[in-house]
């Protein structure tokens, strides 16, 4: 039997009053929600600012890839260019002779017997003449030297003050079928990588000298023969003007050796204006380049300026072939190029928004020409 009632043995918990009862039953207070939302923006702001700076710092990374991949495709070009300049098969080094008529020896995109020229900018407008030597020395719209009218090169989309800068060469050689020992046409071999067409002016080159005349017209399959007959049109050649010269025949005393018949080819680089504008609608410019008798073609987007240095050997006798010093393009003069410095500035303004400051970087790069 127990000493107690039962009531003794249970602990009664107390009650808590009414108010303090609802409040746990209401949740959360003011005070703490609106704590609970201040550190939900501050998260949330920090993480927007953190998404923004890297979004800033992959469209930088992305920018600077483009800038330098523009400077090594335009590198790229104009060393390639710069590094056949002059080449004309095994008369490399040799200065041609031409048949072409007086205007025909004018034009510039035949006179392969200069292999680099250069046109320092040195004005801010349209006019040919703020460049030193001027551009109406090359076809350009307004000039009057040019094959084809069509081809010619705006100068009004020409950045001002960027240079312009001229490569020639033989092209592709065509071997002679047989020795070339009077005044008839050439005979030369077909190649499947390449053709000659009618109207080509094209140099004749053997381990001797080498002749600039145009091929008329071309006849043949296998065995192609260039037809040189005598105009009075820029670039026809000359009536009764032999390929000989009264010199020796092209070839061996037997056979062709190392004669060969090669399109003349000129390559003029320059910055202009792109096809497209930037993303912030301002005009963009691009390395552009003119070949041949051809339109100028927009080779990479990207480039606002091309600046160029001519190392001259200003003693040509002394048995050294380098450079004594280097020169901008309007005091070459006469002197031999050696080595070409190429300064490109690229930039990258569609790979940052509008409202940042684009990238910009200058690249430089010197290159020796070979076949001089």
């Amino acid at each position: 039997m127990d000493c107690f009632p039962a009531a003794v043995g249970r602990v009664q918990k107390p009650s808590l009053p009414r108010h303090q009862a609802m409040r746990r039953i209401a949740g959360f207070s003011i005070l703490e929600l609106l704590l609970a939302a201040a550190l939900g923006l501050v998260v949330t702001v920090a993480l927007t600012q953190l998404f923004a700076a890297s979004s800033r710092s992959h469209a930088t990374l992305v920018g600077q890839a483009r800038l330098q991949e523009a400077a090594r495709h335009a590198f790229e070009f104009i060393g390639r260019s710069a590094r056949s300049a002059g080449y004309l098969g095994c008369g490399t080094g040799r200065e041609p002779a031409s048949v072409l008529n007086g205007a025909g020896r004018q034009l510039a995109e035949f006179d392969v017997a200069v292999p680099v020229v250069g046109f320092e900018g040195i004005g801010d407008n349209a006019a040919a003449d703020q460049w030193q030597p001027s551009l109406a020395a090359l076809p350009v719209r307004g000039g009057a030297l040019a094959v084809r009218a069509r081809t010619r090169i705006d100068i009004a989309k020409i950045r001002p003050l960027s240079d312009v800068v001229v490569f020639r060469r033989s092209g592709t050689g065509f071997p002679l079928v047989r020795r070339l020992a009077g005044d008839s046409d050439p005979l030369v071999v077909a190649d499947a990588e390449g053709t000659l067409e009618g109207g080509d002016v094209v140099v004749l080159t053997d381990c001797r000298r080498a002749v600039v005349f145009r091929a008329t017209s071309v006849a043949g399959n296998d065995e192609v023969t260039l037809a040189k007959v005598a105009g009075l049109q820029a670039p026809d050649n000359r009536a009764g003007a032999s390929l000989l010269g009264g010199g020796n025949a092209f070839g061996g005393f037997r056979s062709p050796r190392g004669a060969m018949v090669g399109r003349v080819v000129t390559e003029i680089y320059f910055v202009a204006r792109s096809a497209a504008d930037n993303n912030r609608g301002q005009p963009a410019w691009s390395l552009w380049r003119r070949t041949a008798t051809d339109r100028a073609v927009e080779l990479v987007q990207g480039i606002d300026d091309l600046q160029l240095l001519f190392g001259i050997d200003t003693q040509p006798d002394d048995g050294v072939d380098t450079p004594e010093r280097y020169v901008r393009a309007d005091a070459v003069g006469g002197s031999r190029v050696r080595t070409l410095h190429v300064a490109v500035t690229a930039s990258s303004v569609d790979a940052l928004p509008p409202g940042d400051r684009p990238l910009r970087r200058t690249f430089s790069r010197t290159v020796a020409l070979r076949n001089r």
